[in-house]
């Protein structure tokens, strides 16, 4: 497949400019797609650790894919530029390939701090255990107060 952009608008070849257009809009929405799947965890995480959505999330989210969609254009504008030598959006594939990285780290360190509010609840429960008898005896002294001031 030959995508070269500027030499396809010079010699009028429409089918290749198409084919160049469905890779761009098939990079970008994988792109969105992997935002909005980072999204899901983190309201996810947030609505399992009782934490109240506000819209300061949902505008970092916005934020996030502005700069994502700024940083794709310009790689889709240095791919144009490129096209006299490429025959490929490289630059916008990489890109790509990078955000969707990033969003998937993103992902998974929201998997993993569940997984790590368990572990420090576990760990609570254990020292607990290990303490009770002093536990116990604070119990005890507390009560002990209570009753002597009625």
């Amino acid at each position: 497949m030959n995508l070269l952009l500027i030499p396809s608008i010079l010699n009028e070849d429409w089918s290749r400019i198409n084919a160049l257009i469905t890779v761009l809009v098939i990079l970008y929405s994988c792109v969105f797609a992997s935002v909005l799947i980072d999204l899901f965890f983190g309201v996810r995480r947030a609505k399992h650790m009782k934490i109240v959505c506000t819209s300061f999330g949902f505008r970092r989210t916005i934020t996030k894919l502005t700069s994502y969609f700024g940083l794709m254009l310009m790689l889709s504008i240095a791919d144009i530029a490129a096209s006299v030598v490429f025959k490929m959006p490289y630059f916008t594939v990489i890109g790509t390939i990078g955000i969707i990285i990033v969003e998937a780290k993103s992902v998974y360190e929201n998997l993993k701090q569940d997984e790590k509010r368990i572990e420090e609840i576990q760990k609570v429960l254990q020292k607990i255990f290990e303490n009770k008898e002093e536990i116990q005896a604070l119990i005890t002294f507390f009560n002990s107060q209570k009753t002597s001031e009625l």
